[in-house]
């Protein structure tokens, strides 16, 4: 499929009990379960209760975590929130973080999807309803980006932009950097909270909920992993930075874009510094393009 075009798939997005959606991912049973075949790296879907179904990775956006292996993200409800209430749905009659027994729930939706990541999960572009034929490949405009949830996300503050290289035309994530800039002044929803650029960290009550500084998701991510791997707590020897070293798979390779219209091959370790406890960001992860593993 050619570079900035999508099928659109339409069908329901789903929540059943023991699922626990955040605010960039739900699962989604298609009308038709068949155009999801032919996308690129396609993975078959997942069966329970008798009902095929994707957990999809909403594009572009990457919101708090509530729920990475057991540790959670302040503003993690409040994104997942932001999503609900898009959907139509009171926060308030959702008042858990996994489903319930016997919690069945669904609306119809439509996405945008141009493949599948390496978890098989498909990547899209989320939309409440488009009149255009199910199955049709279309190309995704600024217009058409206006209309979806990930733009909104991004626009209202519910969420970081995760970018990954080939994954965007240029139009579109340029219009998406600056969405997110325009958002990021005015200290909308999580730019309130948001600490990435200089944060310290000994144990994972330092990033968690009520009282944690609240980071770039990926960074979390790696944080938490990191402190499982040095025995729960930051040590000299024992830090992100040698996590890093120890594990060159989870150092993600990423590609900024410097003036002029250059290009800078570049790993998470590089761009991050580590002194003691505190870690300082020196890029702006929200503008660069990570490399899909």
């Amino acid at each position: 499929m050619s570079l900035g075009f999508y099928r659109l798939i339409k069908g329901r997005l789903v929540v059943r009990q023991r699922q626990s959606p955040d605010g960039d991912s739900m699962r989604f049973i298609a009308n038709d379960m068949s155009l999801f075949e032919g996308l690129p790296h396609f993975s078959p879907p997942s069966v329970a209760g008798g009902e095929e179904s994707y957990q999809l990775r909403f594009q572009a956006i990457d919101t708090p975590e509530l729920h990475y292996g057991g540790a959670a993200q302040p503003h993690g409800i409040e994104s997942r929130n932001g999503l609900l209430r898009w959907l139509g749905v009171d926060p308030a009659e959702w008042n858990w973080s996994v489903a319930p027994s016997g919690f069945a729930w669904e609306t119809e939706a439509a996405i945008l999807c141009d493949g599948f990541e390496g978890h098989g999960r498909p990547i899209a572009f989320v939309l409440r309803e488009l009149d255009d034929d199910d199955g049709a490949d279309i190309k995704l405009t600024e217009a058409l980006l206006g209309k979806t949830y990930n733009y909104h996300a991004v626009k209202t503050g519910l969420t970081y932009l995760g970018l990954y290289s080939g994954g965007l035309s240029f139009d579109i994530q340029s219009k998406l950097i600056a969405t997110y800039k325009k958002a990021k002044t005015a200290k909308l929803g999580l730019w309130k909270l948001d600490r990435t650029k200089r944060f310290t960290v000994t144990r994972l009550e330092d990033l968690e909920p009520e009282q944690g500084s609240l980071i770039y998701p990926k960074i979390f991510r790696r944080c938490v992993d990191a402190l499982r791997w040095a025995g729960g707590e930051f040590e000299p020897g024992r830090d992100l930075d040698d996590f890093l070293a120890e594990l060159p798979r989870e150092d993600d390779q990423l590609i900024a874009h410097i003036s002029h219209g250059g290009r800078l091959k570049s790993r998470l370790s590089q761009v991050l510094e580590q002194v003691n406890n505190q870690i300082r960001i020196q890029v702006d992860l929200n503008t660069v393009e990570f490399v899909s593993k």
